[in-house]
Parts: C-alpha cells; structure tokens; sequence
C-alpha cells in the first residue's frame, strides 16, 4: 500500500502540469501587432538619425559636388574613379559631361565603358566627335566599339552618321556590323538612304541585308511631313537651363 501511494503521488503532480502544457500549446500565438508592439516602435528621430548616418557615408564614399567628383576621376584607385563617373552622370548637370568625356580615356576598361553608357543615356551630342573617334583607334576593342556606337545611336546627332558608314566599309564582325546599323538608323537621315540601300543588296548576310532594308524604311518614315520628332530629354533639358539663364520665359 505504502508502495501504491509513492506510484501515485508523480502521476498526481504531473497530470496538471501536463495539463498546462497543452493548454499553453493550444493557445494561440500572439498577433504580429502584439509582437511588433512588444518590440517597441522606432522612434521617427532614431530614423532620421539613421538617415543622416548613411547619407554621410555616401558622402564620404562618393563625393558631395561636382569638385569632388572630378577631383575623383584622377584617383589612383579605378573603383574610385568608376564611382565618380556614376556619380557625374547621376547628377544629369550638363556641367559634368565634359569630365564624363575625359573619363572615355580612362585606361581601365570598367571606367572607359561606364562613361561611354552615361554619355549616351544623357544624349550628349558634344561627345559625338569623341565617341566617334573611339571607332577607328586600333587599340579599342570591338565591344567598347559596340558599346561607342549604342551610346550614337542613343544621342542621335546626325553627325555621327558619315564616322558610322565609314566604319560599316570595313572588315567587321556581324554583331558589329548590326550594332552600326541600328545606330545609322538612329542618327541617319537622307544622305545615308543611298548607303543603306546598296548595303542591303550588297551584303553577303541576309539578317545584315535586312537590317539595312529596315534602317533605310525607318529614316524615311522618319523624313514624312507626318512624323513628329521628339526632343532628346537631355538636349531640351540645356536649352531650358539656357533660357532661365537669359532670363527668358519657357514655350
């Protein structure tokens, strides 16, 4: 007997705290709300703080200005070079395309490059002369070319368009070939619609032929009193900033 109660004794004290167990298993998790509210809230002056800390960061990483900036581009380091050029062309400040300009020189393909694409993407016809020039320099290689003539394309200056079927004369490779193509018909207008078209009955590839056929249909479409022509973002951005700073009122 004395036995009996010692074996009942653990299962008398186990049973309710087994029993809470699964009431506390059973019960639902708290809300998100609630975990959130737990937590504590951040402050609005704590993120502002946070903020400020990370735009002084970027700061000192990167440069504040234009000074800074340039100053950058003759850094040793060419990842700080290459983040001065983002930065330069960041800015969309017709100020700085001169020093994107100079940044197509840079001997570190990375920095060469990445100027070459911001000169295009702001439509920077001063660097047509420039950009062109890269075409027939021995020692650029075919895909900072290929990249040279998507920016062309992209920046639209008609006098980019002579360089380009100048270059299209020469032993080129199929994909350089096509990029030149797509940025003839972008810079081209009527003076490259007799080019086009002997290219297109004279080129040995039939996807080159085509695209040719399609460049020269696209610039006289383009020729049509019908067809509106649309401002390069970049271009009437430096004609606004012109005007304001003549003092004269935008149409």
């Amino acid at each position: 007997m004395g036995c009996g109660r010692r074996l009942r004794q653990p299962g008398s004290f186990l049973f309710p705290v087994l029993s809470c167990m699964a009431l506390l298993w059973l019960a639902p998790p708290p809300s998100a709300d609630a975990q959130f509210l737990s937590q504590g809230e951040p402050s609005s002056s704590s993120q502002l703080s946070g903020d400020r800390v990370k735009d002084r960061i970027n700061r000192q990483k990167k440069g504040a200005n234009i000074t800074e900036w340039v100053r950058r581009l003759h850094n040793d380091r060419p990842e700080t070079r290459l983040e001065a050029v983002k930065s330069l062309g960041d800015s969309k400040d017709p100020k700085a395309i001169e020093h994107i300009l100079s940044a197509t020189a840079d001997v570190d393909i990375r920095v060469k490059v990445k100027a070459i694409e911001y000169l295009g993407n702001l439509r920077a016809t001063d660097a047509t002369p420039v950009l062109v020039q890269q075409l027939f320099l021995r020692e650029v290689n075919p895909a900072v070319k290929r990249k040279v003539l998507i920016a062309l394309g992209k920046i639209g200056d008609p006098r980019g368009a002579e360089p380009i079927m100048e270059f299209l004369k020469r032993n080129l490779d199929p994909l350089t070939k096509g990029t030149a193509l797509f940025a003839l018909r972008e810079v081209g207008n009527d003076s490259v619609l007799a080019f086009l078209d002997s290219f297109s009955r004279a080129e040995p590839s039939p996807p080159l032929r085509r695209l040719a056929a399609d460049a020269a249909e696209d610039i006289r479409h383009r020729l049509s009193p019908e067809f509106a022509p649309v401002v390069p973002t970049f271009i009437k951005q430096v004609e606004l900033r012109s005007k304001a700073e003549r003092g004269e009122q935008s149409q």
